[in-house]
Formats: C-alpha cells, sequence, structure tokens
C-alpha cells in the first residue's frame, strides 16, 4: 500500500510517499498493521522558502537530510 505524508515547518514544505507492508506478532489470530519500508521513502514534492525545487536537483547529502524529516513517517 502506499501512503504519504507532509511536512511543513513554515521553510520546507515536503510531500512523502512510502510503500508499507503488512506485519503481525507472528502467531495465529494476532491483529495486523502496515508499517511504513524505510527504503521507499521519496520525497514527492518540495518547496523551500515557498520556491518549489526539484529534490533530484539537490546535493545528495541535502536530500538524505531532507529525507530524514519524514523520520515520523506512520
Amino acid at each position: 500500500m502506499t501512503v504519504n505524508c507532509k511536512y511543513d515547518d513554515g521553510t520546507i514544505e515536503a510531500h512523502f510517499v512510502a510503500e508499507t507492508e503488512a506485519t503481525d506478532y507472528g502467531v495465529p489470530g494476532s491483529p495486523t498493521w502496515h508499517e511504513v519500508i524505510d527504503d521507499t521513502i521519496e520525497i514527492q514534492t518540495l518547496a523551500i522558502l515557498g520556491v518549489d525545487v526539484d529534490p533530484a536537483s539537490l546535493p545528495k547529502d541535502l536530500q538524505t537530510e531532507i529525507l530524514e524529516l519524514a523520520e515520523d513517517f506512520e
């Protein structure tokens, strides 16, 4: 399942997308839930100070830092 989230601190606005996988406790009858697969998180759109920015045009180190803004992606 594809999920999305938004980060907006007034300076940076980023929309992220990611894939999830069904997870359970591994015993019959246990509840199931979806967890984000960390390495599938991507920056879908990005604006800095109100200016749209192509995330692919940013240095890799900066892309990594922006991806870390999705740390609380649930």
